[in-house]
């Protein structure tokens, strides 16, 4: 009873985020803002750089099979030799690659940029979360990274609309050298951040455990794999090809490139919006609870979609499964972030297998077979194991917790 009411207690303290969060949340954000545009881009206008569909899905997963070798090593080098210099040297890097990416002419430079890219982010995101995780108490975790998330997604939701518009009036390059320019105020705030490092790396969440470490890396592998690289890599293509180089809504005929920038920057929109209120929802209810039914309920819409081709569809069950995926990262990182750095380490891990494995198999799937269908079959799958895992955690945190009230309870009765 007394751990609830300090809970409350601690959640009661949490509503408005710190101008820690605030900073570390807007730098990663900042830094990301070309990533995510490409991802907008990329898949409609690859034939004008010369690329060919196989090339698309390598360049947009080989920065995530880069930090499948140096997520370990960010958290290593944060935890033994914090400094302000780690981060603001990665955030400088990844302006200058944003500006490649409107630079380059050869598949050879975009890997090139995607790779030095991969490296930098390992760096940018694991300090942003351990920074944002120690901002505050533990009782409002999840809100927390709710407000993490939601801060960034609505800078990110910003750039990739206008990322998609700015595409179709000024080019691809204009478009990503502006982005690169942007991108540069991200190191000035990624150094204020970093102001209580010394008293993050005395923090107790610095302290490895692994337990745990498994199930956390393997959510994160689900998650990632079928929304982060499947469905977001290919999204743009699949509606060229179910409703051609434009969609029809209501009359209005809006371009494909336009219609994919205001599906992805919704995501983020809602991302933003939410968060923080899932997150301080699941802190009262249970964040193992919430992260089943993520699962659950993206599993269906998927289902949903791959039954259902219809463009108008597939753009109201994309949306909704970018709902679930949402409370997915937010709660998942909150989870890893509660464990300490090493935790970290694996999730971020199993994100980056997963979203790095995730666009090579959509793009052969989009490719190889018969119907783009079979993407959102076997992201549902997938899902659905997720769903088991998570589900059987939660009825294992049940079981502990009333074996430890049930010991409780026994011991009164004997001290009777």
């Amino acid at each position: 009873m007394l751990h609830y009411l300090t809970n409350e207690s601690e959640r009661k303290k949490m509503r408005f985020p710190s101008l820690l969060v605030f900073n570390i949340s807007t730098a990663y954000a900042l830094s990301t803002m070309g990533d995510l545009v490409l991802y907008t881009i990329l898949p409609s206008y690859y034939p004008y750089v010369g690329l060919i569909p196989f090339q698309v899905g390598i360049l947009l997963s080989i920065h995530r099979w880069t930090r499948l070798a140096t997520n370990r090593i960010a958290e290593k080098v944060f935890r033994s030799y914090p400094s302000n210099l780690w981060l603001i040297f990665a955030l400088f890097t990844g302006s200058v690659v944003t500006a490649l990416y409107g630079l380059a002419n050869t598949f050879i430079i975009f890997l090139g940029a995607r790779i030095v890219w991969g490296i930098s982010y390992s760096f940018i995101r694991q300090i942003s979360i351990i920074v944002a995780a120690k901002a505050g108490p533990e009782g409002n975790l999840g809100e927390r990274m709710g407000y993490y998330r939601g801060i960034g997604v609505i800078w990110i939701a910003a750039a990739v609309f206008l990322g998609g518009i700015s595409h179709e009036h000024f080019g691809f390059r204009i478009t990503f050298i502006a982005l690169s320019i942007l991108s540069l105020s991200a190191v000035p705030l990624g150094a204020v951040s970093q102001k209580d490092l010394k008293h993050l790396r005395e923090s107790s969440l610095i302290s490895f455990s692994g337990k745990g470490d498994y199930w956390i890396g393997f959510l994160g592998f689900a998650y990632a794999f079928v929304g982060l690289g499947m469905i977001i890599s290919t999204v743009g293509f699949i509606l060229k090809e179910q409703a051609g180089e434009s969609v029809q809504v209501s009359g209005f005929s809006v371009g494909v490139v336009t219609a994919t920038g205001i599906i992805l920057g919704l995501r983020w929109l809602l991302m933003g919006i939410g968060s923080p209120f899932l997150g301080n929802a699941a802190d009262r209810i249970g964040r193992e609870l919430f992260i089943f039914f993520g699962f659950l309920i993206g599993a269906l819409d998927l289902l949903i979609i791959g039954v259902y081709t219809k463009p108008l569809l597939l753009i109201l069950f994309v949306l909704l499964f970018f709902a679930c995926e949402s409370i997915l990262y937010t709660l998942l990182t909150a989870q890893a972030s509660q464990r300490g750095t090493r935790s970290v380490a694996s999730y971020v891990t199993g994100v980056d297998f997963g979203s790095a494995l995730g666009p090579i198999i959509g793009w052969i799937i989009a490719q190889y077979c018969i119907h783009t269908k079979y993407i959102f079959i076997l992201g549902s799958i997938i899902y659905v194991f997720g769903a088991i895992i998570s589900l059987r955690i939660w009825l294992s945190n049940i079981r502990s917790s009333l074996a430890k009230s049930f010991h409780i309870f026994h011991s009164i009765q004997t001290m009777i």
